[in-house]
């Protein structure tokens, strides 16, 4: 063997990577052949060579160690075109790997597609001899001698059936027109040892690609979700931003070019709290678990990274807490039911639930909560399925109960109705006070995913306010946030002074009971006061 065909074959193995390669040696492999043998066609500097960007690596380096990965980008950095790179050298050095690439239609399936063909077009004539041979010439289908294949379709065509497919790969998902049929589709494939890799820019919120991504953070799905905002191309500035920013509406701006992955999905309506706010939030990393009962009534939280619960500060012995929850509705798409428990003299957000569970066994793990955060003051909203939880609470034999109050009246008195009404008279109230609340550092939430619904909790243009698809966070921090007021009165806490200027700690200043002493003309006056 000559010299230069020892090194072209150095070459093609430094391309290749090592058998049975670490994700590490195959992301070096791929990074060093785009870097010295793929071109792509850049739409400002013509024909240069694919010098992968950090967004890049980083994307590449989670296709390759995760089975489903779903990328939510900004438009136009090169997404696409890095797909279309990795289909290619998965198929071109492997054997017996067939990719499945899906696009909106046809037309852009033939695009995607042209990609990768531009780069093997222009690959070195050593490389392209020493590789295996294209054998067929389609504007959809590569296919070559190794029994490696890769195929562009559009989303209506089915890549599942009797197909044994390596990787899927679909492209501007939350545009195909059949989003969820295609998922069922590819589904199979991956159920097998397959994988799947989405990416998209967004297209407003409560649609199957968002609630895709929205799963993929909180760990609802096998999705791990990665973001690139506007700047992830490199090349773009804040003056770049602003000149678009001039040229689009808000939300266009926002979908297109996104800063933050909650701001894609904002496609109507103002936000409700201010996101500048919401980006200066310190974000902590919390203790994630679960609550175990034991046989004999007695609990402890337990260490578990799939766990519901989220814990900040474990109780203790001398503080006073308050929990709010929100009731799943039994929604199509499937509804959460939520729960925040807030440090009453502090205003911290200790702890959190969050989660998918029957109504009355959500009272029962509420009631626990209760206990083991002190006795805490439960404030559960009785809409629709949340009177089975009160009922399931009352049952259990928990006691501290918020009960409805008259809202509206100088002094609210309390009624016999447990629990708290949303209504169109006080969703209104409790999301101003929570917005205030969080403005003024009044709470302190270090909860990421809180965080991530309150920035896309929006003021519609008729005035109501929504999340998008899910708000049950916001709305059990609202509720928490509300039995702060009623925390330290006598019907909830008998055996606490109340801390000062709290609600009852005025009441017990303004309308104490005591006779008034009478107070004579001058009296506070230096002199002495002439008596009568």
């Amino acid at each position: 063997m000559e010299l230069t065909e020892l090194l072209n074959e150095a070459e093609w193995r430094k391309c290749r990577g090592p058998e049975n390669a670490t994700v590490e040696q195959q992301l070096e492999a791929f990074s060093y052949f785009c870097k010295k043998y793929w071109y792509i066609k850049h739409p400002s500097h013509g024909r240069i060579n694919l010098e992968l960007r950090p967004a890049q690596t980083e994307t590449i380096r989670v296709w390759m160690s995760e089975r489903y990965s779903i990328v939510l980008k900004a438009r136009q950095i090169g997404f696409s075109t890095l797909a279309a790179a990795y289909s290619f050298w998965l198929a071109y050095f492997a054997n017996d790997r067939f990719i499945v690439m899906l696009s909106r239609t046809e037309r852009e399936s033939v695009k995607l597609l042209a990609k990768a063909k531009y780069g093997y077009r222009f690959l070195p004539l050593w490389m392209r001899e020493r590789g295996p041979k294209q054998v067929t010439e389609h504007q959809l289908k590569m296919v070559f001698d190794n029994e490696s294949a890769i195929e562009s379709l559009p989303s209506s065509n089915d890549p599942a059936r009797g197909e044994s497919v390596y990787l899927v790969i679909v492209d501007e998902w939350a545009f195909l027109p059949n989003a969820e049929e295609a998922w069922a589709s590819i589904e199979p494939v991956a159920d097998v040892g397959g994988r799947v890799i989405g990416l998209s820019t967004a297209n407003g919120s409560g649609n199957f690609y968002h609630q895709l991504w929205v799963g993929s953070q909180t760990g609802a799905n096998k999705f791990k979700g990665i973001f690139f905002p506007w700047s992830a191309d490199g090349e773009r500035g804040q003056d770049w931003y602003d000149a678009k920013a001039a040229n689009m509406s808000p939300w266009q701006l926002h979908q297109e070019y996104p800063t933050f992955p909650e701001e894609a999905f904002i496609k109507s309506g103002n936000p409700v709290f201010d996101t500048q706010m919401l980006d200066d939030m310190t974000i902590v990393e919390p203790a994630r678990g679960y609550y175990h009962l034991y046989s004999d009534g007695a609990g402890e939280f337990r260490h578990s990274d799939n766990g519901e619960m989220m814990v900040w500060d474990f109780p203790r012995h001398e503080s006073v807490y308050v929990i709010g929850a929100d009731v799943a509705e039994g929604l199509s798409y499937g509804d959460y039911s939520s729960a925040h428990i807030i440090q009453a003299d502090t205003g911290i957000v200790v702890a959190t639930w969050h989660g998918r569970i029957e109504p009355d066994l959500f009272g029962e793990l509420l009631s626990e909560l209760g206990w083991w955060y002190n006795n805490a003051l439960l404030g559960v909203e009785n809409n629709n399925h949340g009177l089975t939880t009160l009922k399931a609470i009352q049952k259990y034999g928990y006691k501290n109960i918020y009960k409805q109050r008259r809202l509206a009246h100088v002094r609210p008195e309390a009624t016999d109705i447990l629990g708290w009404r949303t209504s169109a008279t006080t969703k209104p109230l409790m999301i101003d006070e929570l917005s205030a609340a969080l403005r003024d550092n009044a709470i302190e939430v270090y909860d990421r995913l809180t965080i991530a619904e309150l920035r896309t909790f929006v003021r519609k243009e008729n005035g109501k306010t929504a999340g998008s698809p899910h708000d049950d966070r916001v709305i059990s921090l609202a509720i928490c946030n509300q039995m702060l007021k009623y925390v330290w009165l006598p019907e909830y806490r008998q055996d606490t002074a109340p801390p000062a200027n709290s609600l009852l700690w005025w009441e017990n200043h303004i309308m104490d009971n005591r006779p008034a002493q009478k107070t004579f003309i001058g009296a506070h006056n230096v002199r002495n006061r002439t008596p009568f």
